[in-house]
């Protein structure tokens, strides 16, 4: 995924005005087939599948053994016994392959032979229906998907997306990804992996490569109702720490690269009272400042937190998350 094809704050506003179109071509996509199929998935994902219904999508969260989060996916239930697993960590693939070898499943890895094109905006459904029976699109619920053709391509489509706004999620072969990308370009802005941050951080959506670097769990990422915590525990630490978003300008001259400032493998965990663990940080597009997103502990909502490089100042969280 580019980093920008041109502007990232163009593409940001045209996402947030209108649409625009992003390849997610990377995204990891296994198939889990079998009598135990939906059981195998649950318990890998500590999440009950069992009330999904085919055509629906959930959010769900993988993690080790002690509960510390590796990755976050979505699941797709594509038949009674059979589900899609997307993910965008590379190593999921073997993992959980290996995770799912005692249950009755087949699993199947599909990445190759999937592109994911990601159309997002308020303009979504009138961009696409350019392309589509725009009733079609209509009837695709939230978190759900549909078996749709576009303009020759055997698709599925799905409503969700990164960005916090409406969006949709359109699999199919990769050859006819590169058919159908000029002809949603005509439609939306192209935008990479710059515009996509701003987007998730604005909407306060966790990335895993970055919120789940440090030895969190799903109770200190604010998502303990997505993966129920092991033995009532809710964290790995005392105090607990609280995953939030925040504002910040530099301290002074902005450093080379914004991940100077992001917390490293190796970097003291949980972070000090009155301090805050940076995971992801970029420029806010519509303050001129910094937004980002890091770990303070629980109920410390100093209006003097500092972060642990010292290249941030003015650091104000704007949203908690828990439970």
């Amino acid at each position: 995924m580019p980093e920008t094809f041109g502007s990232a704050l163009d593409e940001f506003d045209a996402c947030q005005r209108s649409a625009a179109l992003f390849d997610y071509s990377f995204l990891l996509r296994l198939r889990v087939e079998g009598a135990q199929a939906v059981e195998a998935v649950s318990n890998l994902c500590q999440r009950d599948f069992s009330s999904l219904s085919v055509g629906a999508v959930r959010y769900a969260l993988y993690a080790s053994e002690n509960g510390r989060l590796i990755s976050d996916l979505t699941v797709w239930q594509i038949g009674p016994e059979t589900l899609d697993i997307m993910s965008g960590r590379a190593a999921d693939a073997p993992e959980i392959t290996a995770a799912l070898v005692t249950y009755d499943v087949n699993v199947f890895d599909l990445s190759d032979q999937t592109a994911v094109l990601a159309l997002q905006g308020p303009a979504t459904d009138a961009c696409l229906g350019q392309l589509v029976d725009q009733d079609k699109i209509s009837e695709i619920p939230s978190f759900g998907f549909r078996d749709l053709g576009i303009v020759g391509a055997c698709c599925i489509v799905g409503r969700l997306g990164f960005t916090g706004l409406d969006g949709v999620e359109i699999l199919c072969i990769p050859d006819d990804a590169s058919r159908l990308w000029p002809l949603l370009a005509q439609q939306s802005r192209p935008a990479g992996f710059m515009a996509a941050d701003m987007l998730r951080l604005k909407a306060g959506l966790p990335l895993f490569s970055q919120e789940f670097a440090p030895p969190v769990t799903a109770a200190d990422v604010g998502l303990s109702r997505i993966r129920k915590p092991l033995d009532n525990t809710t964290g790995l630490f005392e105090p607990q720490v609280t995953r939030v978003l925040l504002s910040a300008q530099w301290a002074g001259h902005a450093p080379p690269s914004l991940s100077d400032v992001q917390w490293k493998d190796g970097d003291a965990f949980p972070p000090p009272v009155n301090t805050v663990a940076v995971t992801s940080i970029c420029n806010d597009p519509t303050t001129g400042g910094l937004i980002g997103m890091g770990y303070v502990t629980v109920r410390d909502k100093s209006n003097q937190l500092t972060d642990m490089t010292g290249l941030l100042k003015d650091i104000q969280v704007t949203q908690v998350f828990e439970g």
